[in-house]
C-alpha cells in the first residue's frame, strides 16, 4: 500500500510539473524599444558658453550647473517625419536691434549626432535626451582677420509638450 501512494505522489507530481512549466516557445521575447526623447517642443533654459580668442579663454561658463537664457527665447518642436519648428528671439541690445525667427526645417539625427538642416545648417551632439531634459552641443573653430576664434556651447531646453 505504500508503494501505492508513492506511486500516485508521483504521478501527481510529474503531472503537476508537465502543465505548470509549459513552454511558451511560439510567442517572441518582448523587445522594449527605445523611446525618440527628441520628439515633442523644447523651450531653453540656459545657455553655457565657452569662448577663446588666440589661446586666450574670454568666457568659460560651460561646465557651470547654473545658467541664464539672457533675455533670449529659444525653442525647437521636433515632428516624427524628421520637420523641426523653431521659434528665436533675442532682445534688443546696445545697438543691436530686436531679433525675432521663427520658421520650419528639416532634421536628421544619426546616434548622438543632429543635424539642423537648412537652418545655418547647424550640428549639435545630444548630450542629453530624457524624458523632459535635452542637453545640446555644438562647437565652430573659424580664423577671421588673423585670429583664432572657437566656441562651445551647451543649450539645456526642458519639454514643453
Amino acid at each position: 500500500m505504500k508503494k501505492v501512494g508513492i506511486l500516485i505522489f508521483m504521478a501527481v507530481l510529474g503531472f503537476t510539473s508537465l502543465t505548470a512549466c509549459s513552454s511558451d516557445d511560439s510567442t517572441a521575447p518582448v523587445v522594449e524599444q527605445e523611446k525618440n526623447h527628441l520628439l515633442g517642443k523644447w523651450n531653453a533654459t540656459s545657455t553655457h558658453m565657452k569662448i577663446e580668442m588666440d589661446g586666450e579663454i574670454l568666457i568659460d561658463n560651460l561646465d557651470e550647473e547654473e545658467g541664464s537664457m539672457y533675455g533670449r527665447t529659444h525653442q525647437y518642436e521636433f515632428k516624427a517625419d524628421n520637420i523641426v519648428e523653431y521659434y528665436i528671439y533675442s532682445p534688443a541690445s546696445g545697438s543691436n536691434e530686436a531679433i525675432e525667427r521663427r520658421g520650419t526645417t528639416t532634421y536628421e539625427r544619426k546616434g548622438n549626432q543632429l543635424i539642423l538642416k537648412n537652418y545655418f545648417p547647424e550640428s549639435y551632439t545630444i548630450l542629453v535626451s530624457e524624458e523632459n531634459k535635452l542637453h545640446l552641443y555644438s562647437m565652430f573653430e573659424v580664423e577671421s582677420e588673423g585670429s583664432y576664434i572657437k566656441s562651445e556651447s551647451i543649450d539645456k531646453f526642458e519639454r514643453i509638450k
